[in-house]
Parts: structure tokens; C-alpha cells; sequence
């Protein structure tokens, strides 16, 4: 007689129970930090804003208050002459051109790459820019003049070679305007940027985090 082989069946597994993951609040201060130090950035940045626009809004330029005297010693004059290092072989030109170059243009291409790189700090290099921008507008103001101070000799003022080099001396102040003023708007527009995306960032961040549940 043939009996038919039968498969037990298999064992169905338990099935596993879903753990549900726990949140909890954020606390504050966590979100409260970052927000207080993106601000507070945008404060120092609209102090050297502000002191570098009053000191060169009249000629000779007005005492610079505390912070700005600071930063355009210890920053702006070391990016300037080191511009002049750097460009010191392409020419007089361009070697003279070289300093402010590079005083401008260090920020701007600071922000580029934290730009590309979506981080906070572009709006501070903005904002930043235009107080290195506002700092060289008093120095191109004198240039007819030569009468402020200069690291080295008067024959050496960087803007009087240039201009009348380009038959431009009498366009000094118009160039000076120029440069004054797209240096309030590349500075006001890092703040107004900063400000916003300081207080968005802060408002959509999460209220509540979750908890690594262990079995």
C-alpha cells in the first residue's frame, strides 16, 4: 500500500511587533543657539557697516569708530598690500591695481564658494564686502588730493598713478560715489539676507526629535 508523503506544514513565524519610535521636544536652546549666533554675526557685520559708511560719508574721512578701526588694520590693510604682493609680477599696472583688487575681491570670492556650498557664511562675506568696498572709496576720493596717510611715500598713492595713468584724475570722486555706494547695497543686502534666512531657519526647524528605540 502506498501512502502519499505528506509535508508537515511549516511553523508560522511570530510576527514582529512594530515599534512605534518615540519623540520627544527639542529643547530650546538647541534651537535657540544657532539662531543667537547667526544673529549676533549679523550684528558685527552691520556695526562695520555702519562705521565704515559714516567715517568715509565726508572727506577727510571721520574718525572710524572701535570695531572698524580694528578690522581695516588687522584685514582690510593686510588683503590690500598683500594684493600688491601677489600681482607684483604681471606688470606695474597691475600692480598697482592689484591691492585694491584683491581688498575687493576677497569676499566676494569667499561668498562664491560658501554660495556653492549653501552655507550660512555667504550672507556674512556679502555683508562683509561691502564694508571692504566702502573702505577704498576714501582712498580713490583722494587721489587729486593725496592728503591721507599712506604706509609709504605720497608718490606711491595707488589711485592718483592709476587715474592719471588713464587720463581720469577729474572722474576720482565720481568713481569714489561709485564705489561708496555699491558697497552699502552689497553690505545692506548681506544683513537683510542674513536676518531672513537666520529667522526661516528658525521657524521651520523641528520642534520635536526622535528617539532611538532599543529592543
Amino acid at each position: 500500500m502506498d501512502f502519499e508523503s505528506v509535508t508537515p506544514p511549516r511553523p508560522k513565524p511570530h510576527p514582529q511587533t512594530q515599534k512605534t519610535p518615540l519623540t520627544q521636544p527639542v529643547d530650546p536652546i538647541e534651537r535657540l543657539v544657532p539662531l543667537g549666533l547667526k544673529l549676533f554675526g549679523m550684528f558685527v557685520c552691520t556695526v562695520l557697516l555702519y562705521q565704515a559708511a559714516d567715517s568715509a560719508s565726508a572727506f577727510p574721512p571721520l574718525p572710524p569708530g572701535l570695531f572698524y578701526d580694528l578690522y581695516y588694520v588687522g584685514i582690510i590693510t593686510p588683503l590690500h598690500e598683500g594684493g600688491h604682493f601677489l600681482f607684483m609680477f604681471f606688470g606695474r599696472t597691475l600692480h598697482i591695481l592689484g591691492g585694491s583688487f584683491w581688498q575687493l575681491m576677497t569676499p566676494l570670492i569667499l561668498f562664491g564658494v560658501a554660495w556653492k556650498q549653501k552655507s550660512y557664511l555667504a550672507t556674512i562675506w556679502l555683508s562683509l564686502a561691502g564694508t571692504h568696498w566702502i573702505a577704498l572709496a576714501s582712498y580713490i576720493y583722494d587721489a587729486p588730493f593725496r592728503s591721507l596717510p599712506l604706509l609709504g611715500h605720497k608718490s606711491g598713492h595707488d589711485w592718483y598713478n592709476l587715474l592719471i595713468h588713464w587720463q581720469m584724475l577729474d572722474d576720482a570722486i565720481a568713481i569714489s560715489d561709485f564705489v561708496y555706494y555699491t558697497g552699502i547695497c552689497l553690505g545692506i543686502a548681506g544683513i537683510v539676507a542674513g536676518v531672513a534666512i537666520a529667522i526661516r531657519t528658525y521657524l521651520i526647524s523641528p520642534r520635536v526629535k526622535t528617539v532611538a528605540v532599543i529592543p
